[in-house]
């Protein structure tokens, strides 16, 4: 009895004279059935769920077990490897006044631009490896104000990443015959290649060029210029940013969830 109380309080070593630890083994390890984790569930402790891997959580915390969510990363493949999305109805309203018909060009500045950004959709994303893909989408709507004939407004939106624009479409919208407060579905794609690995910005940011046929009145881009057959949930606004990277052949990303 004293033998047994004795190992109870001590650490055991296999292969070994010094354990450092309350067991010890100096060797191989085989198991055959299950591995416990210390948890409330039952007296043993917690069983991983199928698929999961024990997860070391550092210095002086216990391992946990955690549900793998990614693939294996193939290093001559893309692989998606972040994304996040928002949407709002915050929307811009704009007065008649215009910017110019200028000409945008690639890595322009936010400022230069000279636009009204939505800042709800503003998102912070990361970038783990050299080369890379990174795919934005921005959808919203636009309406104009107006129910005379051949009434049209000149826009532009474009997708920024750490204020230079990286995507831009410009459109003009006008009242066709006898409809009114005419709306248009604007969407925007952009592909940025081979960030540097870090945390980027993405921004998206509008502005009203030009007016035809002395049109002067509301601009709504992502909120109603006039509610008359539109209200905010129709024409709110959305930005998803994905990133598809190569990890290099010594890849450290972890492949769980944390």
């Amino acid at each position: 009895m004293i033998f047994i109380n004795g190992l109870a309080f001590s650490q055991v070593g296999i292969n070994t004279e010094t354990p450092r630890a309350r067991l010890d083994v100096q060797g191989n390890l085989s198991i055959r059935n299950r591995i416990y984790l210390g948890g409330s569930d039952s007296v043993n402790g917690l069983l991983g769920d199928v698929g999961s891997v024990l997860v070391s959580q550092g210095a002086n915390n216990p391992p946990v077990w955690k549900v793998i969510r990614r693939p294996d990363f193939d290093p001559f493949l893309y692989t998606i490897f972040n994304n996040v999305a928002g949407d709002t109805t915050s929307g811009i309203t704009f007065n008649s006044t215009t910017t110019g018909s200028e000409i945008h060009t690639l890595n322009q500045t936010l400022t230069s631009f000279g636009g009204t950004q939505i800042t709800a959709l503003q998102k912070d994303f990361q970038i783990e490896n050299p080369e890379s893909i990174t795919i934005l989408t921005f959808e919203t709507i636009a309406q104009i104000n107006s129910s005379a004939v051949s009434s049209a407004v000149e826009f532009s939106c474009g997708i920024f990443v750490d204020d230079l624009l990286k995507g831009i479409r410009v459109y003009t919208l006008n009242q066709p015959g006898t409809a009114t407060f005419p709306f248009y579905t604007f969407d925007l794609v952009a592909a940025v290649s081979n960030l540097t690995i870090a945390t980027h910005t993405a921004k998206v940011a509008c502005k009203r060029r030009a007016n035809f046929n002395s049109f002067t009145d509301i601009l709504g881009i992502g909120t109603p210029a006039n509610t008359a057959n539109l209200n905010s949930f129709m024409t709110k606004s959305s930005l998803v940013v994905e990133t598809y990277e190569k990890p290099s052949t010594g890849n450290t990303v972890p492949v769980y969830n944390p």
